[in-house]
């Protein structure tokens, strides 16, 4: 009988795992076909068609997997079980309690979203290992109780770098660490907080290089070149706006909205349907349809403020509503169109994950107002550190994204449902220990 509570996580990870990929086999989105372009693009050399569109981490996973699709599948189950492991690592040292790490880590093995992910070929599996190991490492140094050496920060930073050119939608998290670091160890003064700043020496050792290698292919110094298709889903909205010289740009996005605000009722995917006819158009290149694109979002943000703070609002908002990987992608396609197995399994999970949701963003509300039953719960900087993170992600995001933002809060999502979870069952454990009736002599 195995006693040891890892050894069993990892155990019912590897059968889900293997399950799973039996099961669902590697599963394509509309981004996959682009990394594996880059992929080749980045080992050939042949930059004919290059957009400079993906970071380089998950492409160069590919072509080490020898552009293999099965091969791909399987390195991110792996980094599912090393997300689990990574998850009880962190939680059990939290909450003193090896069987919480084991409950939290079942709550990523089993989340039927993630389990989809990860046998889907996008980029959010490798992301999540690299940003949990980031958080595991950085809480590892924390337990120490004492500011961290030059190897402990090296290390940091060249997995902050990682995480940002695997995603770039982590490019505050160097910044948000070294704050941290110098609050957790008292170091806010300028005279101290220069320690934590070599942190951003490998994150510009890595990231730099790339910029420079994005200019010469694209000729703009930047990481990816779609901000500027980004922002267009919020502007979508009001395009009208645009001044006169993006019409011919603009009339694209108004008939493509036209027809989703006609077919879905939303302007989801709108822009990324008008993006073929407005390189025909404009006979450009995307990096630099991209480039135009952004300089007619900030027209129109100038001229339509409010409505881009409202569009910013609603995709913070939207940021922690339930995502689904199914075949049917969304939550509302699996429940009104899929079968009766599909339908139970999306509604149980979006239930789920709405519970925890809601118990993550309300407990440090009630926190702040010290009600009696905080005192249950010990608040740590680890904690602290996770909120931050999950709040600084879905407003850095919200800003440059107003369509699939609950897509991209994948790689925290293990972090909010493994929190609500641990607040759940402490809460319940001292709400039970104090209701039970005391046992009579002899029972």
């Amino acid at each position: 009988m195995i006693k040891n509570k890892l050894l069993w996580l990892i155990l019912v990870s590897i059968i889900i795992k293997i399950s799973a990929i039996a099961w669902l086999g590697p599963r394509s989105m509309p981004d996959t076909q682009g990394y594996f372009e880059t992929g080749r693009q980045l080992v050939s050399g042949d930059y004919s068609d290059y957009t400079g569109k993906r970071t380089p981490v998950y492409p160069l996973l590919i072509a080490a997997a020898g552009y293999n699709q099965y091969v791909v599948a399987g390195l991110q189950s792996a980094m599912g079980v090393g997300i689990a492991i990574l998850l009880y690592l962190i939680f059990a040292r939290l909450s003193g309690h090896d069987s919480y790490g084991l409950i939290l880590g079942l709550t990523y093995t089993l989340n039927p979203s993630q389990i989809l992910i990860e046998s889907t070929l996008v980029s959010e599996t490798t992301c999540t290992f690299i940003l949990l190991f980031s958080v595991f490492y950085l809480f590892k140094i924390l337990a120490k109780a004492a500011p961290p050496g030059a190897k402990d920060i090296a290390w940091l930073g060249f997995l902050c770098g990682l995480c940002i050119l695997t995603r770039p939608q982590y490019q505050p998290l160097p910044l948000l660490i070294i704050f941290f670091l110098a609050y957790c160890f008292q170091s806010l003064s300028l005279s101290k907080i220069w320690k934590y700043i070599f942190l951003l020496i490998p994150v510009l050792l890595m990231l730099i290089p790339w910029a420079f290698f994005q200019y010469k292919r694209i000729g703009q110094f930047v990481l990816s070149p779609d901000l500027g298709y980004d922002m267009t889903n919020h502007t979508v909205k009001f395009i009208e706006a645009a001044p006169e010289r993006y019409a011919d740009l603009k009339e694209i996005l108004i008939e493509n909205r036209t027809v989703k605000l006609r077919t879905r009722h939303d302007t989801y995917n709108c822009v990324a349907t008008s993006i073929p006819e407005m390189l025909k158009l404009r006979g450009y290149k995307y990096s630099d349809l991209c480039k135009e694109l952004g300089e007619m979002n900030f027209a129109v943000i100038r001229l339509e403020p409010l409505l881009y703070l409202n569009s910013l609002l609603r995709s913070f908002v939207t940021f922690f509503k339930p995502t689904w990987y199914g075949r049917l992608f969304g939550i509302r396609s699996a429940v009104t169109s899929g079968g009766f197995i599909l339908k139970t399994i999306a509604l149980v999970y979006a239930s789920f994950h709405l519970c925890c949701m809601l118990v993550f963003l309300t407990v440090p509300v009630f926190k702040l107002l010290k009600t009696r039953w905080t005192a249950f719960f010990t608040w740590t900087s680890e904690l602290s550190f996770i909120y931050l993170l999950v709040l600084t992600t879905g407003i850095s995001q919200a800003f440059v994204e107003c369509g699939e933002n609950a897509r991209y809060k994948t790689s925290v999502e293990p972090l909010v449902i493994c929190v609500a979870c641990w607040i759940l069952i402490k809460f319940a454990t001292v709400f039970f220990s104090r209701n039970k009736k005391p046992a009579f002599i002899g029972q």
